[in-house]
């Protein structure tokens, strides 16, 4: 497969991910050994590589921090390699920032890390329970994180590593929506309460991703499966269409990260 076509079967994504994804295919084509990215790739790319036959010589698997997981690690191998020979550099871990005064939250931990100028690439997902995130990261990053991080916010932390199996589920609150068409805009006033000036507002923005891409087109109809990110107000699965209420309305099931 040549790059214009591969970059044909992921229209809408972003094209630095995909030319590096790209070399990293092609790379482990020439030298028949496994090459793991060093990008945590989300769904719309990884899904389609690994449900596809794109490339007969080649197969794909992916490494996330749990089943739940949308940015995963791909690891690239020959056919004629073994899966459980794999070893991806990730190192699994927790921020332990148990206190009496504050909750911690998704947000924080983020935010942080991010004050580091660490690329949201270089981080896979992050689950946040009783104020402690679990995290995983590539291993380089992590002694990096190790050495630098003390606080969240003004809060004490520790960190440790863990093994996989010690990673919670990802926590999820469902939610059923009710909208005149599941046009991109209705869909946010909704989820945040707003007028309709107000979602096309943030839309404009650029405050609104969908399948992690900016999107300003207001009228874009959304469909199953597309994930919706509102800065400040959070992350939502389009789980499904419930079909209309008895006043003509479209009523939508959604899934919000916690």
């Amino acid at each position: 497969m040549d790059k214009k076509s591969f970059f044909n079967i992921f229209k809408e994504c972003d094209e630095y991910l995909l030319a590096t994804l790209f070399e990293d295919i092609m790379l482990c084509e020439q030298i028949d050994y496994p090459i793991y990215t060093d990008t945590f790739y989300p769904p719309q790319i990884w899904s389609k590589l690994e449900n596809n036959n794109l490339f007969p010589n080649l197969n794909f698997s992916t490494f996330g921090l749990n089943s739940n997981s949308e940015k995963k690690l791909i690891a690239i191998y020959p056919k004629h390699f073994n899966k459980e020979d794999l070893s991806p550099p990730i190192t699994f871990f927790k921020i332990d920032g148990t206190n009496k005064f504050k909750i911690l939250e998704h947000k924080d931990f983020l935010g942080t890390l991010m004050s580091f100028r660490i690329k949201r690439e270089m981080l896979g997902d992050i689950v946040v329970l009783n104020n402690i995130a679990y995290c995983v990261v590539f291993q380089d990053l992590y002694d990096f994180i190790n050495s630098n991080l003390t606080s969240i916010g003004k809060i004490p932390i520790s960190m440790s590593e863990i093994e996989p199996s010690e990673i919670p589920e990802s926590r999820f609150e469902n939610l059923t929506i009710t909208v005149s068409s599941n046009r991109l805009d209705n869909i946010i006033s909704s989820i945040g309460d707003l007028s309709r000036g107000d979602s096309t507002s943030i839309i404009e923005k650029g405050d609104v991703l969908i399948n992690y891409i900016s999107e300003k087109n207001k009228s874009k109809i959304l469909k199953v499966g597309d994930i919706i990110t509102v800065r400040k107000n959070g992350k939502f699965i389009f789980i499904d269409e419930l079909g209309e209420n008895k006043k003509g309305k479209l009523k939508i099931a959604l899934r919000k990260f916690i």
